[in-house]
């Protein structure tokens, strides 16, 4: 996940917070943060030494490194001294554009580790539209992200906080929008970026499949996906799904086997799988989605139009 936003919009204290809560509630898994300056996110930053890529052990199953001039380095060596690394969360500086990291993830050899899975921007109610005229990379950051976190609303006003969001739609028309606190925006992440079980269930032509709500929001649904499928047509059917459709994530195969694929935010990518994962046989895929307001019907459309 890439964390941008312009300067004072809130991107440090995001990170600071999502650290915290991860040690709070002893969390499970291990997360890599990649940030420019370490001093800022309650490290002390002598730790690091002079190394650009020295690592750091953090409470909350977290590892914290600084990024070095050679983003691709930095990936590599985080992932690879961190077989077990669930999630990397990379805070970009202020006045950063999102596209050439999003560039550089995709080459190779980053390529190969690392996926990038959401691009969210946070959006200062109180000055974002001043800075739109001060530099260029602030509508860029808004432009090519998949999730606007609107933060300082309350300190803005109901005027400008909405003044602000008809200014980042415009911008970027398709994605998610959210107001709230810096607790709230951190607990609405953790949720949306863990990873869906896609658990096979035997279903029936009569099954009823899960549905459910949590506290923040956040529903799911499962469908079955009976037979083999075309896997370029269903990336093009979920990329069209619009943003409330936070996070997909499905075990299905196609001509060429077994594979995996996922949506988060707005992006749509896809890995091979070297089998059958356990419980699933016969060409019997599945299909999670977490988001709000949630139609079966609608991703039972992508699941129909791309079995072959």
């Amino acid at each position: 996940m890439l964390v941008t936003g312009f300067l004072g919009a809130g991107k440090t204290t995001l990170v600071n917070r999502l650290l915290a809560r991860r040690a709070e509630r002893g969390a499970s898994g291990k997360l890599g943060v990649i940030v420019n300056e370490l001093g800022e996110v309650g490290i002390d930053g002598a730790l690091l030494g002079n190394k650009a890529a020295r690592q750091v052990e953090l409470p909350g199953g977290c590892v914290c490194c600084v990024l070095g001039d050679d983003l691709d380095r930095t990936l590599i060596d985080l992932v690879a001294t961190n077989p077990n690394l669930e999630a990397i969360v990379l805070e970009t500086t202020g006045v950063a554009e999102p596209l050439p990291i999003a560039w550089a993830v995709r080459r190779e050899p980053v390529a190969s580790a690392v996926r990038l899975a959401m691009v969210v921007a946070l959006v200062d109610a109180t000055h974002f539209i001043s800075a739109t005229k001060l530099t260029a990379a602030v509508g860029a950051q808004v432009a090519y992200s998949d999730v606007l976190l609107v933060t300082k609303a309350e300190l803005a006003g109901e005027d400008a906080t909405a003044a602000t969001i008809a200014a980042a739609i415009e911008l970027a028309p398709r994605a998610q929008i959210l107001i709230g606190t810096t607790d709230e925006h951190v607990a609405w992440l953790e949720q949306v970026l863990s990873d869906p079980e896609v658990e096979h269930t035997p279903t029936g032509p009569e099954a009823h499949d899960h549905a459910g709500h949590d506290h923040h929001g956040i529903s799911t649904l499962a469908l079955p996906i009976p037979g083999a499928i075309d896997l370029e047509e269903l990336e093009d059917q979920l990329a069209e799904l619009p943003s409330e459709y936070v996070r997909i994530k499905g075990i299905a195969v196609t001509e060429r086997g077994w594979v995996a694929f996922h949506r988060v935010g707005l992006r749509v990518s896809s890995e091979p799988l070297p089998g059958a994962p356990a419980g699933f046989a016969a060409n019997q895929g599945r299909i999670v989605a977490l988001g709000r307001d949630l139609r079966q019907d609608r991703l039972a459309a992508c699941v129909q139009a791309a079995l072959s």
